[in-house]
């Protein structure tokens, strides 16, 4: 059906060659394709019947399609199209397949391509006919956990093939089950005449100020001969009501060989919109439009979408500037899915709503490249994007892997940098070199393991000079006290970095989502020792009984639902003093953070504040909490208290507005079993873009229960203009 389909609209799409051809077109080539195990060499797939194959859905990864599988699959479809002008260049256009690609048009073997996200482009005008078989064998490889995996990874797949997250944990023996493989992305031919436009990049050009926005594009094309063209490029407003701008450029095309060529021209855009992200403007944004003309007409056009804004990082932690206006990073890891495919529009909208109701303004796409629909709804909404390369721990340390590395990372500004949400590229997630705990899992780790590789990724990602480059990912920001060391107390101390990337804890999702995960019969370990072999279950779905019970010492209670309330008040209670204290030290050092991590991937047991089912944990609203814009923070300054010795609390206001409030209060009221210690209020006038310690309390513990400190900013009409709180465990004096 779906080939009958398939043949129908191309015929009614072309129905008289002889009238005016309607170029440049596409047609998506989605539907149940046959697919074969590709693991036997000798199968060559791509001729042959393929009518006792199973069939498997374009685009998804072929294990949310029902497949699991390691290794290679052969994928084949077949397609018809009526008889074409002799200068009509067709073109098979793949938005992403993981990981190595080899693609076959009638018998003629015509690309590989190595790389999971990026779109790439076939010329298939010679070898297409009427009556078309297509055949791609993609290979995702099992690497050998012995020899190549995790330390010497030969895929640059990051958090896809090894991360902490997924099935089996970072690093167990089914470290790599549920591989990501397949064709998971839009697959489409796509025919124009005399010249074919693979890629716009759009980045916008500031060489005349702030004041005087302009556009720069550039166009990556093939020719099979020279050719004498008009560029227009086109900015249309896209969300909004605006002034419209449009240029012809005369541009020269050179014939291309096998290699693509480059045309870039600037758009003047005077009075433009800017972008802005969430809580500082509204996200502008513009339909793009690159369409080649020559005396015939239209030989090709592309469209894509992107906005104008500004990102600054100033020297001495002074903090990022967008658009000219320093902005604070309220933000937060997020993974959608290790199958890239099942994330839809909708549900990253969905999470992106989540995000926006915490308060956070940005997210760190962590060690992979997403779907692109992520990008269009962060770009939609003014979230900010942190962008990894997928580089995960460690790879093969060779040059070859170093020069394959840097290709793909180029690929990833060039094809997602016309989102303007992504402020920041990042780059590879703790190196080995950066990682020396790594020496003792690790007989064959050095100190300069990784090192090049690092570097020429982050040269890389340096050529886009219209966003901040961090070249990697330091295990130095990654503040885990409260899990993997130290205690809760270590997050009350001076930050040593001004970008944190990382803190957070585990806590176990509401019992609803938990009977999706572990089977009744493992629910209850006789013990909380981590070798309980019923804890096995556990830890296959991410749960870390080491650092729950030994390191942050979490109670497992005598049943699942104090267990529960334990993990998920352990972690509620961590991220909030985190968030909180780090936020105290606005610019002093810090101008960034992201909590580890928004949501549980799959069904798992792990960092997320929300789980998998998209359910919030009592983290998500902790962390609400402290990451409101205007903050009344409450500073413990020591989380040890004790019955009956006296302790201080400092209330701090924190504003990441840059509107002032004059004529507010502060209000504070401490509890202890229902027993007032300590109330009042004061006068504040609030500065834009400021944080200043307001009032230090000084409280006695009238007994071991916990203290209970409220703090409420109102404003000159008695209005509450926000609220905090925080409860603090007091011990009984010895």
């Amino acid at each position: 059906m779906t080939r009958l389909t398939l043949l129908l609209s191309a015929l009614l799409a072309f129905p008289l060659w002889a009238t005016a051809q309607p170029l440049p077109v596409s047609w998506s080539l989605a539907g149940q394709w046959r697919a074969h195990d590709g693991n036997d060499p000798a199968f060559e797939g791509w001729r042959g019947s393929d009518a006792a194959w199973r069939t498997l859905r374009v685009p998804a990864n072929w294990y949310s399609a029902g497949w699991d599988h390691q290794g290679a699959l052969w994928y084949r479809t077949e397609f018809s199209l009526p008889a074409r002008p002799d200068d009509t260049l067709a073109t098979l256009e793949f938005d992403g397949v993981d990981y190595l690609a080899d693609v076959w048009l009638n018998g003629q073997h015509l690309k590989q391509h190595e790389g999971y996200f990026q779109r790439f482009a076939v010329d298939v005008t010679d070898a297409l006919r009427h009556r078309n078989r297509l055949a791609v064998k993609v290979d995702s490889p099992f690497e050998d956990p012995k020899t190549v995996w995790p330390l010497h990874k030969k895929q640059m797949k990051g958090i896809l093939n090894q991360h902490d997250s997924r099935p089996g944990g970072a690093w167990s023996p089914q470290g790599q089950d549920a591989n990501s493989g397949g064709i998971w992305a839009p697959v489409r031919l796509r025919l124009s005449r005399a010249v074919a436009i693979d890629h716009l990049i759009l980045r916008p050009d500031w060489s005349q100020g702030l004041g005087k926005p302009a556009l720069s594009a550039e166009l990556i094309y093939r020719a099979p001969a020279d050719v004498q063209a008009t560029l227009t490029l086109t900015a249309a407003p896209d969300n909004f009501a605006g002034q419209r701008y449009q240029q012809p450029f005369p541009v020269n095309l050179r014939a291309t060989g096998d290699a693509p060529q480059r045309v870039r021209v600037t758009l003047p855009m005077p009075d433009a919109k800017l972008w802005w992200p969430v809580g500082y403007g509204a996200p502008h944004l513009y339909q793009v439009t690159a369409t080649l003309r020559d005396e015939a007409g239209i030989m090709d056009r592309r469209r894509s979408r992107t906005g104008l804004r500004q990102v600054i990082e100033q020297p001495d932690n002074k903090g990022w500037t967008v658009n000219g206006t320093r902005v604070f990073i309220r933000g937060t890891n997020y993974i959608g899915s290790p199958w890239l495919s099942t994330m839809t529009a909708r549900r990253y909208a969905r999470d992106f709503a989540l995000v926006e109701e915490m308060n956070a303004n940005a997210i760190r796409v962590h060690g992979h490249v997403a779907n692109r629909s992520l990008y269009q709804q962060a770009d939609e909404r003014g979230l900010m994007i942190w962008q990894d390369v997928p580089l995960q721990w460690g790879y093969d340390d060779s040059a070859a892997f170093a020069d394959n590395a840097a290709r793909q990372s180029r690929e990833m500004v060039e094809q997602f940098g016309n989102s303007p949400s992504v402020v920041v590229w990042g780059g590879q997630n703790e190196p080995p070199f950066n990682s020396p705990w790594m020496e003792k899992r690790f007989p064959d780790w050095h100190k300069d393991l990784n090192r090049v590789l690092m570097q020429r990724v982050a040269d890389a990602l340096a050529e886009d000079n219209t966003r901040i480059v961090h070249p990697y990912s330091a295990v130095e920001e990654h503040y885990w006290a409260g899990w993997y060391f130290g205690t809760l107390q270590n997050l009350l101390e001076p930050a040593k970095t001004a970008i944190i990337t990382e803190f957070g804890a585990q806590a176990l999702p509401n019992l609803n989502t938990l009977k999706t995960i572990i089977p009744r019969e493992a629910w209850w370990p006789a013990s909380t020792d981590p070798g309980d072999p019923k804890w096995t279950r556990w830890k296959y779905h991410n749960f870390q009984p080491i650092q729950t019970f030994q390191n942050a010492k979490v109670p497992r209670g005598d049943t699942m639902a104090s267990f529960i309330r334990n993990t998920q008040q352990y972690q509620a209670d961590l991220v909030a003093l985190a968030a909180e204290s780090y936020r105290r030290q606005r610019f002093q050092p810090v101008t960034a953070l992201f909590q580890f991590m928004f949501v549980e991937t799959w069904p798992s047991i792990n960092w997320g504040v929300v789980d998998y089912l998209r359910q919030p944990k009592a983290g998500y609203y902790a962390l609400k909490r402290a990451y409101q814009p205007l903050l009344p923070s409450i500073d413990p300054v020591n989380v040890q208290w004790k019955a009956n010795q006296p302790g201080e609390i400092h209330l701090w206001i924190v504003n990441d507005r840059h509107t002032a409030t004059a004529d507010a209060r502060l209000a504070w009221r401490v509890t202890q079993g229902g027993n007032p210690l300590a109330q009042g209020e004061q006068p504040v006038s609030i500065l834009a873009d400021s944080g200043q310690q307001i009032v230090t309390l000084k409280v006695t513990p009238q007994g071991s229960a916990p203290l209970r400190v409220e703090s409420r900013i109102l404003d000159a009409r008695g209005k509450n203009l926000a609220t905090n709180r925080l409860r603090i465990p007091v011990a009984a004096d010895e």
